[in-house]
């Protein structure tokens, strides 16, 4: 049921090619029923049986009117063998090139419905994700799901098409006989069925295990220089050997199973066909059928029985190709992160307000943000302060709903942040991180990625107001420098200011670095933070720090502490209380004057 559903739910808007490709195939099958017919009619003519009295199909049976010589009616016989088997030919390239059709239209049509599901998905669920794995899901399982249908799929209705046309053709010819035929049809069923089910168990242990290896291929590649920089190869070697020698494991005894299981289809299918020969042999010397029928039924028989030999392998592929579709369908119907549709997108300027606001997360009992009330106004500096682990980061992140609060309201120009869309949110309120995320492609595109059509001229100013405009000018290629993977070609101070001209080129109202100024020097981190007060002064600045020189100069000093506010106020009022911001400060102060005693600050 998977599989149809995905294969149904992407193929509605191409019904008609679907039902054309389905009376190909019926009509190919019954065109090759006929060459069979032929062919016993070739040893009706030499046994000087009247033609009419042979299997053949009415509409072929006016070729023959008037045609008494043998001679002729086998030439004619032959032509008809030879231009049926053309048709069907031709009728056989129709089938594939629409079945590949299909199978294209459906698996890029779902593919590109993954991808769209993949970006709606909740912040939640992406942090946890395997990104190796997700790609797998695109990539190979719908892969798979298209070469079923080019492969496996048509052949199976090929299959059953064979068996019911075939099977009705025998029927009309002799009963008892065709009742002999069909005894051992049921055994083929069975260990079909059978084979199905115990490879269905370890098709699905097959995909975990093929995920987990991606995934480890994954990490790997992208964790290259933390591997060189520990000179860890061996062991991520060992890790990937470990994982590749599971899948195999499990591939080997699937391989296995089939051998056996070919093995006896084989055994079954030769047993079959020689008890018809059998057969044959005993009906036509007792005369209860002719020899051209007997030639018929054994044709007929051997065409039927291969197939029902496939069954097994085709129903095995189903199972594969189910538990991919599955896969596919788990993502797929996963509740959007804009499931509740708000629409409201009122004028947004910078001012916002918590009121009680708790959250926790969906893993955790304990809250991480217990209780906040607080109060920004438009074009305010905010600094935010606090060990690691205090809750800075979860309490930006709802200021774009990347989190919504558990309990409380967060309001944006009085509007309850909740109800407002969150494109719209996300379009006003813009969150630097520390570990900013480049594109492998210029630096003047990493720039104006959310503004395609701007020049270089564009580039230039904002990476001038994030102090990054030096450092470009120095490169080869300035602007048009390729940035490595993540912008693993540039240092961390570049990156994080290439960042924060990106977020500036889309004219935010509300701006949030999330400790995206720690990689830079503090008279680079003073010169950023003044031309962006002066460049944007209606724009309200969130400024997360763990570096009191930045913070200092804020209009207000937040300090977080185990997920509450422990005290707001200015860098004047604070220093002069005690507290945790007036220990961080004495502690940042003394080794700042004091920098050869740094080997102190395990003992403050």
């Amino acid at each position: 049921m998977k599989l149809f559903k995905l294969f149904l739910k992407y193929i509605k808007k191409r019904w008609f090619l679907l039902i054309i490709t389905v009376a190909l195939v019926i009509l190919l099958n019954y065109i090759r029923s006929i060459i069979p017919k032929l062919t016993s009619a070739f040893i009706a003519i030499i046994d000087k049986t009247p033609i009419e009295e042979s299997e053949l199909p009415f509409f072929l049976l006016p070729f023959y009117n008037g045609k008494e010589e043998i001679s002729t009616q086998l030439l004619i016989t032959s032509i008809l063998i030879v231009s049926i088997a053309f048709i069907r030919e031709i009728i056989n390239i129709f089938c594939d090139v629409n079945i590949y059709k299909i199978s294209e239209i459906v698996g890029c049509n779902a593919q590109i419905a993954y991808f769209e599901k993949v970006q709606d998905l909740p912040y939640t669920y992406l942090n946890h994700a395997e990104t190796g794995d997700l790609i797998q899901r695109s990539t190979q399982d719908i892969n798979r799901f298209k070469q079923f249908i080019t492969g496996s799929f048509l052949e199976l209705f090929n299959s059953i098409c064979k068996v019911i046309i075939y099977g009705a053709c025998m029927f009309f010819i002799d009963v008892e006989f065709t009742l002999y035929v069909c005894i051992i049809l049921p055994v083929y069923f069975i260990s079909s069925y059978v084979y199905f089910k115990t490879q269905s168990k370890d098709y699905s242990k097959m995909e975990e295990k093929e995920s987990k290896m991606t995934s480890v291929l994954q990490e790997n590649l992208t964790g290259i220089r933390v591997v060189k920089a520990f000179a860890n190869e061996n062991y991520e070697i060992e890790k990937f050997d470990n994982s590749l020698n599971e899948y195999t494991s499990v591939w080997k005894r699937t391989t296995k199973r089939m051998s056996y299981f070919w093995g006896i289809s084989d055994v079954l299918t030769y047993s079959q066909l020689l008890i018809v020969f059998v057969l044959s042999v005993y009906f036509v010397t007792s005369n209860k059928m002719s020899l051209d029928q007997a030639v018929l039924m054994f044709l007929y028989t051997e065409q039927i029985a291969w197939p029902c030999r496939g069954l097994g392998r085709q129903l095995a592929e189903f199972g594969k190709t189910s538990i991919c579709c599955g896969r596919i369908l788990e993502i797929l119907e996963k509740e959007s992160e804009y499931k509740d549709k708000e629409t409201s997108t009122p004028e947004i300027t910078g001012d916002i307000e918590f009121k009680n606001v708790y959250f926790t997360f969906d893993d955790a009992s304990i809250p991480t943000l217990k209780n906040i009330n607080l109060k920004i106004n438009q074009g305010e500096v905010i600094a935010i302060v606090g060990k690691t682990g205090s809750g800075k980061s979860t309490f930006v992140n709802m200021l774009n709903r990347l989190l919504d609060p558990t309990e409380g309201k967060i309001l944006l120009n009085g509007h309850d942040i909740t109800t407002i869309d969150k494109k719209w949110v996300r379009k006003n309120v813009g969150i630097i991180l520390q570990e900013p995320f480049l594109y492998s492609t210029t630096i003047e595109e990493n720039i104006n990625i959310t503004l395609p059509y701007e020049d270089n001229k564009k580039a230039k100013e904002l990476a001038h107001l994030a102090s990054v405009d030096k450092d470009i000018e120095s490169f080869k290629l300035q602007y048009q420098t390729m940035v490595g993977e993540r912008g693993v070609t540039l240092s961390g101070g570049q990156k994080q200011r290439l960042a924060i001209a990106r977020m500036l080129a889309s004219n935010k109202k509300v701006l949030v670095f999330d400790d995206s100024l720690s990689a830079v020097d503090s008279e680079t981190d003073l010169k950023i933070r003044k031309a962006l007060k002066n460049q944007e002064k209606n724009t309200t600045m969130i400024i997360i720090t763990h570096r009191i020189t930045t913070a200092k100069d804020a209009d207000k000093i937040i300090v977080f502490e185990d997920g509450m506010i422990s005290d707001i106020g200015t860098h004047n009022q604070l220093i002069n209380k005690e507290g945790l911001y007036k220990t961080i400060w004495e502690i940042q102060n003394y080794f700042n004057e004091n920098p050869e005693k740094g080997d102190e600050i395990t003992n403050v």
